[in-house]
């Protein structure tokens, strides 16, 4: 079932084509067709041994960098979940780094909708809106290699400042945002060790606001809360005793507030530290998530060989996400379109089954 969405890969930017030699483009169409025919006959039986390992139908949510979390994938995972059908326990392996605030809350309303109990398998990495996405399981099993982040979000806004020839506002984190503020107003207090004068202030905030509208910062302070409310709510939804509210609160100040760096990579064992229900997969689970995370990350996703280079102005499709099952094999079709100055720039993209 073929899906048309929203941008999915807003704010991941454009790529540089390599400087390639004209050549003969051979059957291009043929060639695809044989290698998803190819890339399919690998992935079923790879589904089914983490299946087997597992005791659970699986389910695989594989974004590429190019990608990100978002409600778009919404109508595609209603047509998975319909397709597999009410489940007991069921799993969702994740890769991803990162996306929209709000998509996790969706996702994790809907897959409850067809299983009592869900679990999300973390064999690399689940960052950012990943992790948030991950603390709406009943339980998080992640490998050795697997890693969770903070969830504190960058946000864009159309008063944020743009680079040169860029179409969009560059992203900026909340956090970073707030200790400027935090600076500024530790900063202003009068006191024996304050160095800067009233002038110095308000020449630093003037400088401030002339690189960041007010209006802004608003928005941006407005992120904050939500991606507190929606782990809050994410949570919410395991953790139901009374008793677990000061236990929710910890893991999400701490998630949200305790790191300095947005990349922080959050191991297994801190993250059952910080309070996640996290379990360490057994030998047998472990192989077969790690099986498939090498078999995605080996997947062609349809950038340009050294012989069949597009011409300025004409399009290519990129594949940036996948959402498998075997019931179903879906994802991202991505048009990009190549510019006179050589850069490739997504212009368009659909969910398809394949």
């Amino acid at each position: 079932m073929s899906k048309k969405s929203k941008k999915f890969s807003k704010g991941r930017g454009a790529v540089t084509l390599p400087t390639q030699q004209p050549g003969a483009t051979g059957s291009q169409a043929t060639t695809q067709a044989q290698t998803t025919a190819s890339e399919k006959q690998q992935l079923i039986p790879l589904i089914q041994a983490l299946e087997q390992a597992r005791g659970n139908r699986v389910m695989v949510y594989w974004l590429t960098d190019l990608a990100r979390i978002s409600e778009a994938v919404v109508p595609s995972l209603y047509d998975q979940l319909s397709a597999i059908g009410h489940q007991e326990v069921l799993d969702l392996l994740l890769f991803t780094r990162g996306g929209d605030t709000e998509a996790p809350w969706r996702i994790v309303t809907l897959m409850r909708e067809f299983c009592n109990r869900f679990a999300v398998l973390v064999p690399y990495r689940a960052h950012s809106a990943g992790t948030v996405l991950a603390m709406g399981a009943d339980e998080i099993v992640m490998t050795p290699m697997g890693v969770l982040s903070p969830i504190d979000p960058s946000r864009t806004h159309p008063l944020l400042p743009r680079r040169e020839g860029a179409t969009e506002a560059e992203p900026i984190s909340v956090q970073d945002m707030r200790h400027a503020m935090t600076f500024i107003r530790e900063t202003a207090k009068p006191s024996e060790e304050t160095t800067y004068t009233p002038d110095a202030m308000a020449q630093i905030v003037t400088a401030l606001f002339d690189k960041i509208h007010p209006l802004a910062i608003g928005a941006i302070e407005q992120s904050y809360a939500l991606s507190k409310l929606i782990a809050t709510r994410c949570l919410s939804t395991h953790m139901t005793s009374p008793d677990d509210k000061d236990s929710i609160d910890k893991i999400v100040n701490r998630l949200c507030d305790d790191y300095k760096s947005h990349a922080y990579p959050i191991c297994r064992e801190e993250a059952r530290d910080i309070g996640l229900k996290v379990i360490y997969a057994p030998p047998s689970v472990d192989q077969a998530m790690m099986d498939l995370a090498k078999f995605y990350m080996a997947r062609d996703i349809g950038f340009p060989k050294t012989t069949v280079r597009p011409s300025p102005g004409q399009t290519f499709k990129l594949y940036i996400a996948w959402l498998d099952s075997i019931n179903k094999q879906m994802r991202v079709e991505q048009d990009t379109l190549v510019e006179k100055d050589n850069q490739a720039r997504p212009v368009g993209d659909r969910w398809i089954e394949y």
